[in-house]
């Protein structure tokens, strides 16, 4: 039977980039009008959250454009470095700064695949010290699994780093609990639905609507580009079948991405990153409803492995309606994802 309006517990971004300053201001509305419970902030700013100090000066700003009747919850992140001390990750986890510690990884000249990732992990051996004690005291490490060496080729590097990263990780520490970010490589979702270990994965709404053809479709379409890059049809049909058939270890993660046009669609030096903060759960519908999968909606948005985090369901309700929406073409100088084009459903209260 057809469905035209659903309801299901208030949501949970668990992977939102809410940029600085100006970028801030103008995003955050955009996730709250979206009604979720929270988000986990990405810290890889121009100065990624490496510290105490940065990171409570982070939430400090964002705490102060949240409205006083909300109850949205910044639930913060550790840029984990080469140089992060095991007891400070223990101390920032226990004290509430921080949910959950966050892995880039960059070559050995400091080149990595995304903002902010000049101080990223060099030596991910050398980090196992401090994956001990989150095994031990349970915090999610929440990674960036993409192999960033120059000669790894672009559409691979997710499963290039599976084997040579992940894989080990896991063997190491049975019981740390892994976020895979953002899948987009059907071979690291396969993976993450079998694999005997507490490892869950994030998945973007547009990774899920397009393939790595829609960024060379009429030319090449820089606003398509975004990091982990939109693989073949065969791999985002795989991830899409792992999420709209209910598999417990796939949650909702934007990856929402701002950055201002000049920078954005720029013919060389093109930023990665897609904004859909303004439209989130309206492609998620989209996608669940295209495949028949409106009974498993509530719990990918709603309930996954939300526990890591800290986060409890929601007792308050959302409703979406299939009605259509218009999705607007610029929020302040950012582009939204497929700006002017038509979604079928629409969040409504």
């Amino acid at each position: 039977m057809r469905t035209n309006r659903i309801r299901i517990p208030r949501w949970f971004d668990r992977h939102l980039h809410l940029r600085g300053e100006d970028l801030l201001e103008t995003v955050l509305p955009c996730t709250l009008r979206q009604k979720p419970i929270g988000a986990v902030v990405m810290p890889n700013l121009l100065d990624p959250i490496t510290s105490f100090e940065k990171a409570m000066a982070y939430r400090k700003k964002i705490n102060a454009l949240i409205p006083e009747d909300s109850d949205f919850s910044p639930c913060m992140t550790l840029y984990l470095t080469d140089e992060t001390k095991p007891e400070d990750v223990v101390t920032g986890f226990k004290s509430g700064l921080w949910q959950a510690v966050k892995l880039y990884m960059a070559d050995k000249n400091g080149q990595g695949g995304t903002t902010g990732s000049h101080q990223a992990v060099r030596d991910l051996h050398g980090r196992y010290k401090v994956f001990e004690v989150m095994e031990k005291h349970g915090i999610p490490l929440l990674g960036h699994f993409e192999a960033v060496e120059k000669e790894v080729d672009e559409f691979d590097r997710e499963v290039v780093s599976m084997a040579r990263d992940l894989q080990p990780l896991l063997r190491s520490f049975p019981g740390l609990n892994v976020v895979v970010e953002h899948v987009t490589d059907g071979r690291m979702a396969e993976f993450v639905a079998k694999v005997d270990h507490p490892i869950f994965a994030t998945v973007t709404a547009h990774h899920l609507m397009i393939n790595r053809n829609s960024m060379f479709w009429e030319g090449m379409n820089p606003l398509h580009y975004c990091k982990p890059v939109p693989k073949r049809e065969v791999h985002r049909k795989k991830v899409r079948e792992y999420v709209t058939s209910g598999n417990p270890r796939f949650g909702a993660g934007t990856d929402s991405a701002p950055h201002d046009e000049k920078f954005k669609t720029r013919c060389c030096g093109c930023a990665a990153g897609i904004f859909t903060a303004e439209i989130a759960v309206e492609m998620y519908t989209t996608a669940f409803d295209e495949d028949d999968g409106m009974e498993y909606f509530g719990a990918f948005l709603s309930e996954n492995f939300l526990g890591i985090y800290g986060m409890k369901v929601s007792s308050e309700l959302m409703t979406v309606e299939r009605t259509p929406m218009q999705i607007p073409k610029k929020i302040g100088n950012i582009r939204v994802f497929n700006g002017g084009a038509t979604l079928p459903w629409k969040l409504v209260t």
